[in-house]
């Protein structure tokens, strides 16, 4: 029997291999994927390769990767395969089914189909990976009847989980807390959580230099939480901040119909109302998964975490653990349904997973193909001329990185744009709406949209550029 469930498990991992490496991108669609694919060449935390805090153990691992397969792409997609299959398996454990069984199947086919988890296992970004170490300490950490060393277990993935995504570390907080207050071998406890910060910590020091990594968090921590990080401080709209958290759940999240979406997504909604209903109304008598810790520590502690802290009005990836116990009720909702003897609710159930892997795919499919900026890049390279383009710092940064040969202006105040004008440049290719501040003083020669679904990612889903040209005896 044991050999018989390996084979299952090897055979899921197969399919997680296979299947991110299929739909693996080939190009780097935002700056911070290409802060990540630029640290694996050289990791410089002083020069945002990748900014701080640096993701250490992800670099590293995705540096070992790279080095057998010579992709970067390859190396990325295997981490979000590999990443896939712990979170699968330790769910799978956290809600003690076995994976043979028919609940065991569908937990697989959720988190396997996920929308937004299937485009972040191929994304150049740590995200993924930092949720699976969490599912699997929070595992570690989910239950008082586990032995001391699963505690200490717990507790040493837990320093680790600092050193691949720091900002979920909040989700671990109440079990950590929990079991360090009733523990009695609270030593043991602080060795181990100790153990786990010091293994990234110390060689990320080493490499990075004590007053460049002092210098370089400082920097970064002041910048993210008062300047452009897109907490609660700079980004003040608490309706706004509801709603699109809201927004990234239901539709980036879990695919569900918005305004203006496919209307394929509403076959898909209709029935994942009906099964989150009947999730939700089961938790009352469903008491054998520890899904009620989970909802402590995932929607009440990190929802919170990232309101206040984190950039969730421009992106969306901040709610991927969020996905976590919705996953698990939706889970409760389709077991509820197959149990019930009525072939209606198993009808609902198969349109469901037949949505599923129509929307996911299409999104996927989507996903290979170049981002709205990528695009803009490759027109430039095309035309292989020095050019003088002007747009904001991050947009001219992706594009220097990524081979575009010009001179750039960055555009962040009118300043910025008056001291343009004055240099009397014979053209421009703008990136970004700001023909209106050149109008007086250039024509505009062409006007250009590039786009591509904001459901896929989005940072700069639709960009406009014009070229302008210089009006000559204007009065």
């Amino acid at each position: 029997m044991l050999i018989e469930k390996k084979y299952y498990y090897f055979l899921l991992f197969i399919f997680c291999l296979a299947s991110r490496i299929a739909t693996t991108i080939y190009y780097i669609e935002d700056t911070d994927s290409l802060r990540f694919a630029l640290s694996i060449g050289e990791y410089d935390v002083a020069k945002l390769q990748p900014h701080f805090p640096g993701y250490p153990i992800f670099c590293f691992l995705a540096k070992i990767l790279f080095f057998f397969t010579k992709s970067l792409a390859v190396s990325f997609s295997i981490i979000g395969a590999l990443s896939i299959f712990i979170i699968i398996y330790f769910l799978l454990k956290i809600c003690k089914t076995d994976i043979r069984t028919i609940k065991g199947a569908m937990l697989s086919g959720l988190v396997f189909l996920n929308p937004l988890l299937w485009l972040m296992s191929n994304r150049y970004m740590p995200d993924l990976m930092g949720l699976a170490i969490v599912v699997l300490a929070f595992y570690f950490l989910s239950t008082d009847k586990f032995p001391d060393k699963n505690i200490m277990l717990g507790f040493l993935f837990t320093g680790l989980v600092a050193g691949i995504r720091l900002s979920y570390l909040p989700i671990l907080l109440f079990p950590v807390c929990r079991h360090f207050i009733l523990s009695k071998k609270k030593i043991n406890l602080f060795i181990s959580i100790t153990t786990g910060f010091l293994f990234w910590l110390v060689p990320f020091i080493w490499v990075t230099g004590f007053e460049n990594l002092f210098n370089s968090a400082f920097k970064q921590a002041n910048g993210h939480f008062l300047d452009f990080g897109g907490t609660i401080i700079t980004e003040n709209n608490w309706t706004k901040r509801v709603f699109v958290i809201i927004r990234s759940i239901w539709a980036d999240g879990l695919g569900g119909y918005w305004l203006g979406r496919s209307l394929q997504t509403i076959l898909l909604s209709i029935p994942m109302v009906y099964i989150m209903y009947s999730g939700f109304k089961n938790l009352k008598t469903k008491k054998t998964i520890n899904l009620y810790w989970i909802l402590i520590s995932f929607i009440c502690v990190y929802g919170l975490w990232i309101f206040f802290f984190q950039n969730v009005i421009y992106k969306s990836r901040h709610v991927l653990p969020l996905l976590v116990p919705f996953i698990l009720i939706l889970l409760q909702g389709v077991m509820f349904l197959i149990r019930k003897d009525n072939i209606l609710n198993k009808i609902i159930v198969i349109l469901f997973f037949l949505s599923l892997i129509n929307v996911t795919s299409v999104l996927v499919v989507q996903h290979k193909g170049p981002s709205a900026i990528s695009r803009i890049k490759d027109q430039l390279i095309v035309n292989n001329k020095d050019q003088i383009i002007a747009s904001t710092p991050l947009i001219n940064y992706y594009l220097k990185y990524n081979g575009v040969v010009g001179k750039f202006f960055d555009i962040e105040n009118e300043n910025d744009i008056q001291n343009i004008i004055a240099l009397e440049n014979d053209s421009l290719y703008l990136i970004g709406n700001f023909k209106d501040s050149f109008i007086n003083n250039y024509s505009i020669v062409n006007d250009s949209i590039f786009f591509h679904n904001p459901y896929v990612n989005r940072m700069w889903s639709d960009i406009r550029t014009f070229t302008i040209a210089k009006k000559y005896n204007v009065r």
